[in-house]
Order: structure tokens, then sequence, then C-alpha cells
């Protein structure tokens, strides 16, 4: 499939964005959820994980059409 130049800048900044705000919320997950309460923590890990590799394929999407096209 042939992506537009402004799709891949909307998938690029949206994978950008997504990967900023989920690496915060690690880090506030390991600062705060870990330390005040294991079992929340853990229930809120796989979200993170795939939030993040969501943000990744979106990041990896968006530079892969720039490079294409």
């Amino acid at each position: 499939m042939k992506l537009s130049r402004r799709q891949c800048n909307l998938l690029l900044g949206m994978g950008v964005v997504m990967l900023f705000f989920w690496l915060t919320r690690g880090y506030t997950w390991y600062a705060n959820d870990l330390q005040s309460d294991p079992y929340l923590a853990f229930l809120h890990l796989p979200i993170i994980i795939v939030s993040l590799a969501i943000g990744a394929y979106l990041t990896y999407l968006g530079l892969k059409g720039r490079r294409e096209g």
C-alpha cells in the first residue's frame, strides 16, 4: 500500500507522541505505582508495553513510508 507524504507524517507524528507519553507513563509506573501497590502496578504493565509497541510500530511505518515516497 502506497502512503502519501502527509499520511507518513501523521503516522510518524502519532508514533513519536505515543512513545513520548507512554515512556513518561512508564517512568511514573516505576516511580510511583510499583513502589506503592505492586498488584496494581503489574496490572498496568501490559498496557504500557502494548502501547509502547504500537507507538514504535507507527513510528516505523511513518519512517518507512517517508523513505519509500
